[in-house]
């Protein structure tokens, strides 16, 4: 009588930093070539994939991807007032919101935008987690318009890492 012992999925980690330009958001990825410096104006992005071999019968998937991310604001950059807080938009109705709604309800996070287009793109799942990262968030006084700008320009750059990174790591579905 033979024992069959069924192969577990297949995990692979694949790790990158980028460098935004302040000036115009250009990205470069970090190496050893360049000895992992970056200007210090410039914010760094970290890219953690993970990958899942998925079901063996089912080829046109390609397995699941998850994608966390993490933006490392410049040095040089006055901190927001709150770091990490997030403000939503209470809800249109006139009822009373709750704490939930008004501070850290993720009405600015654009981690599912990000998660539908990039899903879309590679045709496949890809959960995305992102830290640090919102289109607006609160700032030091006298510099509020400048820190939203400078945080849309930092998602749309960390959009780009992501694309990039997972076009270097996903093989290609057939077609």
């Amino acid at each position: 009588m033979a024992t069959v012992v069924p192969a577990q999925p297949r995990f692979s980690a694949h790790r990158a930093v980028y460098a935004v330009d302040p000036l115009d958001g250009a990205v470069a990825r970090l190496g050893a070539a360049d000895g992992w410096s970056a200007p210090d104006d410039a914010a760094l992005i970290s890219v953690l994939v993970l990958g899942h071999s998925g079901c063996p019968t089912d080829a046109a998937l390609g397995g699941m991807v998850w994608v966390w991310a993490q933006v490392s604001p410049p040095q040089t950059r006055p901190p927001p007032a709150m770091p990490g807080l997030v403000l939503a938009m209470p809800p249109g109705r006139a009822q009373r919101a709750s704490a939930a709604q008004l501070i850290g309800g993720g009405a600015d996070d654009p981690t599912a935008d990000i998660a539908r287009r990039l899903s879309a793109r590679f045709r496949r799942p890809i959960f995305v987690s992102l830290n640090n990262v919102s289109r607006s968030r609160l700032a030091a006084a006298g510099g509020l318009m400048a820190a939203v700008a400078a945080q849309t320009d930092e998602a749309a750059a960390l959009e780009r890492c992501l694309a990039a990174e997972l076009a270097r790591v996903l093989p290609p579905l057939p077609r």
